[in-house]
């Protein structure tokens, strides 16, 4: 899980090629259950209209008493038969959040034994709003979470935007850094504790031997060398049709500058600004200066010819 262009893909395909560990297409499970808008905590997407806010209220309250809505159960379980999985859907007491829980791991628990691996890797990087649910619900799950440099990722959620149409809420850099900032502070909440592990993507693709024996450590999986010439080739069956952003997991192992091959200077630049004024606003420092402001303002929302 993390800010999603953080290498959340890669990390999985690495880890699927294990030969003890399985994984499979993003299921975007809570998400879908819920109906929530827990994914959706940056500023910029909270619900404002008294409709989305009364609708907003509905869906917090069935959550809080662990409650689903049957139809959205549905539309979630519909869109894992979808990924060819062996869904084990409640027959009873499918309207409680724990039932639903409970068969969404049974369902990953025979999709992964059906190909005699002990290990099961869900990689929806929303998930990482959903924490609390998934600790009271699966109580031996562990959370790696996959942290990448701000600037980057900002980069690469713009070029996504430039490049793919359900990207384009990301055209706003504004957006992009919030984005960015908002799965950071989630994940900080978490480190230190011992069933969370932090993962640096710049280290991954530095020191990518170092990196993954550090996860399977932390997996309890021993080290798979044979994983480095089988992932590039397993990773093709963890990417949806209508994925075509995630197919760079399909080639070599590198680093790739987002911030500095997609961004302008005077792009670059106020990126700099706005997460340096987000790093000071933590540290009780001042609002970005007013030349930062002015950039966004003129138009640096707008798409790039």
């Amino acid at each position: 899980m993390g800010c999603p262009r953080s290498g959340t893909t890669l990390l999985q395909s690495l880890l699927h090629a294990h030969r003890h560990i399985r994984s499979l297409p993003e299921t975007h499970f809570l998400p879908r259950l819920l109906g929530s808008e827990e994914h959706r905590r940056s500023a910029a997407d909270r619900p404002r209209s008294p409709v989305a806010l009364l609708k907003c209220w509905r869906r917090e309250s069935l959550a809080k008493w662990g409650l689903v809505d049957p139809r959205r159960a549905a539309r979630a379980w519909a869109f894992l038969r979808e990924l060819d999985l062996p869904a084990h859907v409640p027959d009873e007491g499918r309207g409680r959040l724990r039932t639903q829980m409970q068969a969404f791991v049974r369902t990953l628990d025979a999709h992964a034994l059906v190909v005699h691996k002990p290990v099961w890797v869900e990689k929806t990087p929303d998930h990482l709003f959903y924490i609390d649910g998934l600790r009271a619900h699966v109580a031996d799950a562990r959370f790696i979470h996959i942290e990448r440099d701000g600037r980057q990722v900002v980069g690469s959620l713009y070029r996504a935007a430039r490049e793919h149409p359900g990207w384009r809420p990301f055209l706003s850099l504004e957006k992009c850094v919030d984005r960015w900032d908002t799965a950071r502070q989630e994940s900080e909440r978490w480190r230190g504790d011992p069933r969370h592990l932090h993962v640096s993507y710049e280290a991954l693709v530095r020191e990518p031997r170092e990196s993954m024996a550090r996860v399977l450590a932390f997996l309890g999986c021993e080290p798979d060398d044979t994983l480095w010439s089988r992932y590039r080739a397993m990773a093709g069956g963890l990417i949806r049709a209508d994925e075509p952003w995630k197919t760079g997991n399909l080639q070599p192992l590198r680093a790739r500058d987002a911030f500095g091959d997609v961004l302008d200077a005077s792009q670059r630049c106020w990126v700099e600004s706005a997460l340096a004024a987000r790093a000071g606003k933590r540290a009780g420092a001042h609002a970005p200066a007013p030349g930062a402001t002015a950039l966004t303002h003129a138009g640096i929302r707008a798409p790039h010819a």
